[in-house]
């Protein structure tokens, strides 16, 4: 018994020490694996687990642990009651770990040997396979999933090591596509087809592309077929099947969709459920008069936006984007037909039909309405701007060489102005239209930068139309203001805009290259757009000091004498409006006091509690000749400049991460420009 007690407590001591190693990233030293070196009968699947983790393989035989983990898995224990779950689960955990450990590069041989044996073993003889298929049917989900992700992880490590993947696996997947029946099946098949492809692209495994070609080839015909089961083209009226099914086997099949659309722009495989995505792109959009969960209509929508804007599975895959792309020829017509349909669509009224929730959560929790009143779900708005943007750019991009009818730029973002403004983006009349960008896209980076490079491309393409840019503020489609309106939202601090040019997160440098060679062409239409954004920021305060001077005149006149020995703290308590920004802190706070402490001199001799009993006009004049007209001018010149000396100090000492001469060039023609102001 003392013997049995002290064993006992010597495998707690080592379980413990291995969960410690565990969770801290290590590995069991080899003092404490020699320990773990036991007989098979004091195994567990957890013991065994741990190990192969630690990187040691269990005294144990091979062929002994994979009859325990068949035995485990036999067909009756895939029926609809599971017995015993956590053992099951414990099989299918330790199973793909097994798999998963032989990718490992520095896995030693005697433990690569042993995963080796074990797999030959269950995925030969013992038919593990047909027993995970089984298991997918299982009404015990964690069950079903484990087996998925077993089935996936085996079909993964076949590909890479032989080539092929499993007939029986693609069989199985077959058969659940050709019913188009939504059930637990074949969500789990859609997810495992999924996983699949993701592991192909992102292992190093060689002749990627004629692999992935092979394996849609036998699943082409029925992920077509499913494509229009599952998103048909004429959705008139809302779906009559069961939201509840649909839900989960839409999401999945999304992102099925992305998956197929990475795997054509990084590894050029091109098949014909790949190119419906792009040809019965309507139906993605009519997503958004189905009677389905919020939550899909919002995955629909992300999957259009990644699509167009070409990064698909952008997350997860490694590679060259543009350079896959080239080997699809018809990637460029099927980007235009996806276009022309988003276009088609906004013009028969979709962009009415596209929900926006306030507070948009999905997991449960408790949304604070802040200061603002309401909080709108900026996902959605980004990716509906984005979306017609791209479309736009694109259409534009071939409408010469299509030999396409002109296209109404400002019809349609007009219409996108009015749906932002409906769902909560504050555009009033007092605030600057082109400032639309900086609100819808004020948290990502990456967005906010693909939304103003093709917003350049509109602008271009609208003044070869009509010879001139007046009017495109109206419409928020000024390259030059959203270029100012973002140096201003950076405190004009040229460091920001060398970080942008060094990180691969966003497409910065494309488009400030873009707008440097606008700006070396058009700097009229940026000294007027200097002084356009002035003049709003003036229209504002303006309207801001008539306010208070209207609540404060009375008071004032009665308290002259006491407001000229007083501190004037009182005299005004609110903020100034957010329109006005400032280069620091210190610079906002001189300015509030200057225009509002009744202690300061605004006008010669005079305070402002004096002005206020004279006609308003006067304390109009002296906001407007405070304001300094070249204010913004300078600051943006001055803050290019600097970077232009940021890049070239770095480019001298071999620390630019890339050639910046291109870049420089372009610099270099702003300081000239400095003294052309109209």
């Amino acid at each position: 018994m003392g013997t049995l007690k002290n064993r006992i407590v010597t495998l707690s001591s080592i379980r413990s020490y291995l969960y410690y190693r565990l969770f801290n990233n290590n590995t069991a030293t080899s003092q404490y694996v020699q320990f773990l070196i036991m007989d098979a009968s004091d195994l567990d699947f957890q013991t065994i687990f741990r190990l192969l983790h630690a990187g040691s393989a269990p005294n144990l035989c091979s062929k002994d642990l994979a009859s325990r983990i068949s035995s485990c898995l036999s067909p009756q224990t895939a029926s609809v009651i599971v017995t015993d779950t956590a053992v099951i689960c414990l099989c299918l955990t330790l199973t793909e770990k097994i798999i998963t450990r032989l990718s490992c590069q520095s896995l030693s041989q005697d433990v690569r040997i042993f995963c080796e044996d074990v797999m030959r073993s269950l995925f030969g003889k013992m038919n593990l396979m047909a027993k995970l298929v089984s298991l997918l049917s299982c009404q015990d989900q964690l069950v079903s999933h484990l087996s998925a992700k077993c089935m996936s992880a085996y079909v993964i490590n076949d590909i890479c090591i032989n080539g092929s993947s499993c007939s029986l696996w693609i069989h199985t997947c077959t058969e659940v596509f050709q019913k188009s029946t939504p059930s637990s099946e074949l969500d789990f098949c859609l997810w495992s087809l999924t996983a699949v492809i993701k592991g192909v692209l992102r292992a190093d495994c060689q002749n990627k592309n004629d692999v992935l070609t092979k394996l849609l080839a036998a699943l082409d015909a029925d992920l077509t077929s499913l494509y229009a089961n599952i998103l048909p083209q004429d959705t008139v009226e809302p779906h009559k099947t069961k939201v509840t099914n649909l839900c989960k086997t839409k999401c999945a099949f999304f992102d099925l969709l992305e998956v197929l659309s990475a795997a054509r722009l990084r590894c050029g495989v091109c098949s014909f459920v790949q190119r419906t995505i792009f040809i019965q792109s309507r139906a993605l959009l009519h997503v958004m008069r189905a009677d389905v969960d919020y939550l899909v209509k919002k995955r629909a929508l992300l999957l259009l936006k990644r699509t167009l804007l070409r990064r698909a599975g952008e997350d997860w895959t490694l590679g060259d984007v543009h350079s896959a792309a080239n080997e699809d020829g018809r990637l460029t017509d099927d980007m235009l037909s996806m276009a022309k349909v988003v276009l088609q669509e906004v013009e028969a009224g979709w962009l009415k039909e596209v929900p926006v929730k306030i507070r948009a959560s999905f997991f449960g929790g408790n949304c604070n309405v802040g200061l603002s009143g309401t909080q709108k779900d900026d996902v959605m708005l980004r990716a509906l701007s984005l979306i017609l943007l791209k479309s736009l750019e694109i259409n534009i991009q071939f409408s010469c060489v299509k030999a396409q009818s002109n296209i109404d730029i400002q019809q349609y973002l007009t219409e996108l102005m009015s749906f932002l403004i409906r769902h909560g983006t504050p555009l009033s009349q007092d605030t600057h239209s082109c400032s639309w960008v900086y609100l819808v896209f004020a948290e990502q980076d990456d967005d906010m930068m693909e939304s103003a490079k093709a917003l350049i491309a509109l602008y271009l393409y609208q003044k070869s139309l009509s010879s001139s840019d007046s009017g495109v503020c109206v419409w928020g489609c000024n390259p030059h203001c959203h270029f100012i309106l973002l140096l201003r939202s950076l405190s004009f601090d040229s460091t920001m805009l060398l970080d942008f040019l060094i990180s691969t997160e966003t497409c910065f440098l494309e488009y400030c290259v873009r707008y440097l060679k606008l700006l070396c062409d058009d700097w009229t239409g940026f000294c007027r757009s200097c002084r356009h954004i002035e003049d709003c920021d003036d229209t504002t305060v303006m309207f801001q000091v008539l306010s208070d001077i209207a609540e404060t005149s009375e008071s004032s006149r009665m308290s002259v004498s006491c407001t000229r020995t007083s501190t004037g703290s009182d005299v005004r308590d609110g903020p100034v409006s957010q329109l006005v920004d400032y280069g620091s802190s210190d610079e906002s706070e001189e300015a509030e006091v200057n225009i509002f402490n009744s202690n300061i001199r605004v006008d010669s001799g005079r305070t402002v509690a004096e002005a206020t009993s004279c006609p308003s006009v006067t304390a109009l004049e002296q906001v407007q000749t405070e304001h300094v007209s070249e204010y913004l001018f300078g600051k943006v010149v001055v803050c290019l400049v600097d970077l232009r000396t940021a890049i070239t100090r770095l480019h001298n000492r071999g620390l630019f991460p890339y050639n910046p001469t291109s870049l420089l060039k372009l610099l270099n023609n702003i300081e000239p420009k400095r003294n052309m102001v109209s």
